[in-house]
């Protein structure tokens, strides 16, 4: 648990910068999940390719998830979570440190 929280930690810069490709006007979760497995994918030291074959999922998936541009299933989010090693405290802390508030997120 305490590498995982030092892996958040030190990629902070990271979450706030996110994929340049990232959209920002794109309201609901995916962009916010985009930066968390993009720095998290980069803090392992992983390529899309690599994740992609953890997760079990196609590389142009990890792409999409990365660019924030569509919005995976639940499912494959999962993958991607538990391929990077992400439990659902990691995720809320790393969207704590984005300053994630209720009005950014649409439901």
């Amino acid at each position: 648990m305490k590498r995982t929280k030092d892996l958040l930690s030190m990629t902070t810069s990271m979450l706030k910068e996110g994929h340049p490709d990232l959209k920002e006007t794109l309201g609901g979760l995916s962009p916010v999940y985009a930066k968390i497995i993009f720095s998290r994918r980069v803090a392992l030291g992983y390529s899309q390719k690599e994740l992609s074959k953890l997760a079990n999922v196609g590389q142009k998936t990890i792409s999409r998830a990365e660019g924030g541009f569509d919005n995976l299933s639940t499912e494959t989010y999962n993958k991607i979570f538990h391929a990077l090693n992400l439990s659902v405290r990691d995720i809320a802390e790393a969207m704590i440190q984005l300053g994630i508030d209720e009005q950014a997120v649409t439901i």
